[in-house]
């Protein structure tokens, strides 16, 4: 500033000493101002601040400086005392009679709290400035105001309303206390009474007017106002006018009382510029959260729509306002337990702004430019519910995880919980939520969102500033720092090729394949989250053991992004041991056995091998019958029709030595025994024709001379046969049970393990 410069006080320039805006004016007022070319030391700073003596700037001296005021400027002469000296009582009186109750709400409203005198000094002014107003309180002795103490937790104890602590200082009028359980609150008396206390009821409808106890001056903050060049957001109390409080803004407003009984929002410089506070039923001062008319369009809003406006004293980022005014920390808000008086804590919890113009058909926008944004599947099965490996298919209980960030999106009143974070469906349906299908599930299954799914925020990044023009409150998250979530249970039926080449000692893998749906991998792609998979449910079930499982990348011709999971299933053949193997093994023994019976004995040989030929044919009818048709011959094929072989071959060998043995018997053909006309008598042969053998007749006994053994050459048949058809068997058993076993064990070996994936910036 020039030598000779001029400095302008209370007024934004926007020329040098030239063109002013009323409306850009400070309104208040000032004294006192000292300008100095040198830095003040700390006890000329004290000395000032504190009323010991005025400092002198050398730059402008307040007394020697010539001050030009504006037209709308006034002078007052005041001394250093009596500056120095305006500090205003800490009370306000509320010329409003009304319920205790209410009475408690308004004080509250202001930062204060009903006054409750704690000495005789403060019991003569509370009691000179209750007698001011008795004519609007209280007349002949009646009560001029409430007091912040009760005795409703305990009779007779009677404690501060605010803390809690015991009263200390008591001014009872003759006779009082005297309405026992019935009346626990206070209030004093004028007239006769001279400020003495009488208890009063405080839950009837009694009224009284109230002095409040205030942090002075009380400064007061709208919020809602979205243009600061037409209303100020900050406001003072300054005094009442028609028996109301009278707000003066800093610059270019104010607020007070109607002669209409209507509380008026004005600009100072222009009359026709205003908002009005509706009536809506509660206490009728401006301070909460209330409903406003303004003459002109404003906020986007047209001219005579509603908007909200909070007028409060709460603590900016760091506290919330209720409906009636009442302070509670920002953090109790909307969280699922009522801390307001009113209730207005947990009303409109919405957790989710949608900016205007989001669509929600498209998917957010990636954080890397050109890339497709990233969606985290990750899978809990809880339980294979059925496995139907004749029909190939399985059906499991499923949880299913998706998890993204939207950037578009901002997100109110977070926790550090995540399930509280809670996005309700309805919100749900005005933003994107990525669909993925089912690809080889029935009915062509895919995710969904209703009132089952739970979707929640998990909150990671730090809230932004506050913004007053904000009529509520909030801690707003941006989307780019926050996870959304969505959680679903599904039972899912899933198609599965079961090869049955091996059974039961088959191994299977099955597939549960996930894509998504509507968006080409240029704009969303999937992505496993840790694992991709875990399994909750027990490894063993009836027919199959679950030896692990997998998630992988899906590689297909199509343009969309999948993973698909592989669950390896290895089948149980406990029981089919029991059941099929173990009674087809002992068949075939029995039916190997017979070729230890005697080898003439042809009708016990013939039947136990047909009954055996015959068990193994039934009980291979009904196992074929559990299994599916397929094009291939299965193992279990392969056994039974070998076993049946075997038993064929033993009928084969047997029905050969019977062909084979000859029989020497007058009855057989070939020819007779003896050329004798001599009647004689000749006992057929039952024993093995290897010796001779006599017969008796009444006058001489004729020898039957030997000839060579019948019973070599079936026996020798029988003997060649049991060899070869045992051997086979027992090579084709061990042959069968290596390939078998050996399958089995190079499955299990097999490591099928799901790997971890890293994924940075979310802890869960």
């Amino acid at each position: 500033m020039d030598q000779d410069g001029t400095i302008v006080l209370g007024q934004d320039q926007d020329a040098p000493a030239d063109v002013y805006d009323a409306s850009q004016s400070f309104s208040g007022a000032l004294t006192d101002v000292n300008l100095w070319s040198r830095r003040l030391s700390e006890e000329e700073m004290a000395d000032i601040s504190g009323c010991r003596k005025r400092g002198q700037g050398d730059v402008i001296n307040w007394d020697t400086a010539d001050f030009e005021t504006g037209g709308n400027s006034t002078t007052v002469e005041m001394s250093l005392n009596e500056t120095c000296d305006v500090v205003p009582q800490p009370y306000f009186m509320f010329p409003d009679k009304l319920m205790f109750k209410d009475a408690a709400c308004l004080c509250t409203a202001f930062g204060g709290e009903i006054v409750a005198p704690r000495g005789k000094e403060e019991q003569e002014t509370v009691y000179v400035l209750g007698r001011m107003n008795k004519e609007a309180c209280a007349m002949n002795g009646g009560p001029l105001m409430w007091l912040g103490i009760t005795d409703e937790q305990r009779e007779g104890v009677w404690k501060y309303r605010s803390s809690g602590e015991n009263v200390t200082f008591f001014n009872w009028a003759l006779g009082q206390p005297n309405g026992h359980h019935i009346e626990n609150c206070a209030v004093m008396k004028g007239e006769t009474f001279e400020g003495g206390w009488t208890d009063q009821s405080c839950r009837k409808s009694f009224k009284v007017c109230v002095l409040c106890s205030l942090q002075m001056p009380v400064f007061l903050r709208f919020r809602g106002i979205c243009d600061s060049t037409l209303y100020d957001d900050r406001f003072v109390l300054v005094g009442r006018v028609r028996d109301k409080p009278y707000f003066r803004g800093y610059y270019r407003s104010h607020l007070y009382y109607t002669d209409d009984g209507r509380w008026r929002l004005q600009n100072i410089v222009s009359n026709n510029t205003y908002a009005v506070m509706e009536d809506d039923g509660s206490l009728d001062f401006p301070v909460g959260r209330h409903k406003w008319v303004f003459s002109h369009g404003f906020c986007g809003r047209k001219e005579g729509q509603l908007q909200s406006l909070a007028f409060t004293q709460c603590a900016k980022n760091a506290e919330f306002t209720c409906d009636d005014g009442s302070c509670i920390r920002i953090n109790k808000v909307c969280d699922r337990r009522v801390q307001c008086p009113d209730m207005s804590d947990e009303l409109d919890c919405s957790t989710v702004e949608v900016p205007r113009g989001y669509q929600s058909t498209l998917p957010p926008p990636s954080f890397t430019s050109g890339a497709p944004l990233p969606v985290y599947l990750n899978l809990t099965l809880n339980a294979f519910t059925h496995i139907d490996a004749i029909n190939n298919r399985f059906t499991v209980e499923l949880v299913v995880r998706m998890i993204w960030k939207d950037q578009r999106l901002k997100f109110k009143h977070l926790r550090k919980d995540r399930q509280l974070n809670i996005i309700l469906p309805s919100e749900a349906d005005n933003i994107w939520v990525p669909t993925v299908d089912f690809l080889n599930a029935e009915n062509n299954q895919h995710t969904i969102v209703d009132p089952d799914c739970k979707i929640t925020i998990k909150r990671l990044g730090d809230p932004l500033e506050d913004n007053i023009e904000n009529s509520k409150e909030a801690r707003i998250y941006r989307g780019a720092d926050n996870y959304i979530r969505i959680y679903r249970k599904y039972t899912i039926v899933f198609h599965c090729n079961f090869n049955f080449f091996y059974y039961p000692f088959n191994t299977d893998y099955c597939y549960m394949i996930f894509r998504v749906n509507k968006n080409t991998n240029n704009y969303v792609t999937l992505e496993k989250y840790g694992a991709g998979i875990s399994y909750k449910g027990t490894d063993q079930l009836a027919e199959y053991n679950i030896g692990g499982m997998k998630m992988e990348r899906l590689v297909t011709d199509e343009p969309y992004s999948g993973l698909q999971t592989v669950i390896q299933m290895q089948h149980l053949y406990t029981t089919q041991m029991v059941t099929i193997f173990i009674p087809t093994t002992l068949i075939n023994v029995i039916s190997f056995a017979t070729f230890l019976f005697k080898w003439f004995d042809f009708q016990n040989r013939i039947m136990v091998s047909l009954t055996a030929l015959l068990v193994l044919t039934t009980l291979f009818s009904q196992i074929t019958d559990t299994l599916p048709k397929t094009s291939y011959s299965k193992l279990i094929d392969i056994w039974f029709l070998s076993s049946i072989v075997f038993a064929f071959l033993t009928i084969i060998t047997h029905t050969a030595v019977e062909f084979s043995h000859k029989y020497q018997s007058p009855t057989a053909p070939g020819k007779p025994l003896s050329t004798s006309t001599s009647p004689t008598k000749v006992m057929p042969s039952i024993e093995a024709p290897n010796y001779t053998k006599r017969s008796f007749t009444r006058s001489r006994t004729i020898s039957i001379p030997s000839t060579k053994d019948p019973g070599r050459m079936p026996a020798l048949i029988n003997k060649i046969a049991y060899s070869i058809v045992f051997t086979i068997y027992i090579i084709f058993f061990l042959v069968f049970w290596g390939i078998s076993f050996l399958q089995k064990i190079s499955e299990q070996s097999k490591t099928f393990k799901a790997e971890d994936t890293e994924v940075t910036g979310y802890p869960e």
